[in-house]
């Protein structure tokens, strides 16, 4: 199975037919959907999920809860306000954003693009395990998924870490029997995740769907508009037609003139930025990023996310590529911040020496290092925080919407007080 080709359909081994229910769990990125393989149906729980909870009735409802602070019910309301408008701008994502972070419960929290577990970490098969079984947010997906598979084989498509836990779960509820798994995530971690006894029974699909951006995000008219590809990771531009990406500067400065001349918003990960002749990747490599530059349509949004921590990268030199970045450097303006992490596989061009990943860790994906002239681990978090409360309406680079966003908002989205709030919570809460 080519992993580009996501309308191409794989076979079940022994079954004699095709795929037909196709499941994504919670969490992703719920600005993109799933390419449907001919044939398929696809249940997208993560879309479901989001829905439900960035209701604006529950939101209100929430707000009245005795529980609720006042600040959590005022963000609440204020979401709710902003959603009630569907206008899928910036103010509606981080509305949605807002409704996810409210969202208690005993084993996840979440945020606009990720989750995280209450104990432990999804590094652990263990501590994934424990929360698939005391959280009660996915519950409803999980019997909706139940109630649709109907006893037939479903195809559960992982493709990040912050699934996990729903995966898990929907194992647990469907019957390891009539589970495959797929996606990305299955594809670089299968052998580790063969190995867990609550995946046992299971069967493995060397095979992930493509995804599009939902024409809400990017659709301002009413007429007909070719879909939108989005791609990330390892992924290569389509063949034809237009894509968005989220890439490492890397990778994506060695695309041809002629993939570029089709993109519609770019997001370029980088770890230090000195004007655009100096960029450098998630490889330690540096690349020039002006040939890219001049092959991408005028107007097409690009954007720089900026991962903080890298070996080799003091904090004063972070610093001078946030505040390039910041000031929008050679047109390309700030997408965010995240940490560095060091991937077990990846390789970096610098000096740097890893450490051995913990014991009770089984789903290794990422691990300890040092490294000369490397920021501390308070001092990312530091810089981040610092960074995220002055620049408040700083989108989430990881994001599809975001890529494809334009110019970046004001300060404030709407003279409305209750919007003011959201912006305040929603800087002081990621």
């Amino acid at each position: 199975m080519n992993e580009r080709d996501g309308s191409l359909l794989p076979t079940v081994a022994g079954s004699g037919g095709l795929m037909e229910l196709l499941v994504v769990p919670p969490l992703t990125d719920f600005t993109t959907e799933v390419v449907a393989p001919a044939g398929a149906v696809v249940l997208d729980l993560n879309e479901h999920l989001v829905e439900r909870v960035a209701d604006p009735s529950r939101l209100r409802a929430a707000a009245e809860l005795p529980p609720a602070g006042p600040l959590p019910a005022l963000a609440g309301r204020a979401a709710a306000a902003i959603l009630e408008r569907k206008a899928f701008d910036d103010a509606h994502l981080r509305a949605a954003g807002t409704a996810l972070r409210l969202a208690e419960d005993p084993a996840v929290r979440l945020t606009i693009d990720g989750l995280e577990l209450a104990e432990g970490s999804t590094q652990s098969s263990r501590d994934v395990a424990g929360a698939a079984g005391r959280c009660e947010l996915f519950r409803p997906e999980v019997e909706l998924a139940r109630e649709v598979a109907g006893g037939r084989r479903a195809f559960v498509v992982v493709d990040a870490d912050q699934q996990l836990p729903a995966a898990f779960a929907l194992v647990r509820a469907l019957g390891a029997e009539l589970v495959t798994l797929c996606g990305r995530l299955v594809r670089r971690h299968a052998a580790a995740l063969r190995r867990v006894p609550e995946l046992a029974g299971v069967r493995w699909r060397d095979w992930s769907p493509e995804r599009v951006i939902r024409g809400l995000w990017y659709v301002r008219d009413t007429d007909p508009v070719e879909r939108v590809r989005w791609v990330t990771g390892t992924r290569l531009p389509p063949p034809s037609g237009p894509w968005a990406g989220w890439l490492d500067a890397a990778r994506v400065a060695a695309f041809p003139a002629e993939a570029l001349a089709r993109c519609r918003g770019l997001t370029i990960i980088v770890t230090r930025i000195d004007f655009l002749a100096a960029v450098t990747g998630l490889n330690g490599l540096t690349v020039d990023l002006r040939r890219l530059l001049a092959a991408i349509p005028s107007g097409v949004p690009v954007t720089s996310e900026l991962v903080v921590g890298a070996p080799g990268m003091a904090a004063g030199v972070v610093q001078e590529s946030v505040e390039l970045l910041a000031d929008g450097a050679g047109g390309v303006r700030l997408a965010g911040l995240r940490p560095y992490r060091m991937g077990i596989r990846s390789r970096w061009a610098g000096p740097s020496l890893r450490f051995p990943p913990d014991a009770g860790n089984d789903l290794v994906r990422w691990i300890e290092f040092d490294a000369p002239e490397t920021m501390r681990a308070y001092e990312v978090t530091r810089m981040i925080r610092e960074w995220r409360e002055r620049l408040p309406w700083l989108p989430p680079g990881r994001l599809a919407a975001c890529s494809v966003a334009g110019d970046m908002p004001a300060p404030v989205w709407d003279p409305c007080a209750e919007v003011v709030c959201l912006v305040r919570w929603a800087a002081g809460s990621r």
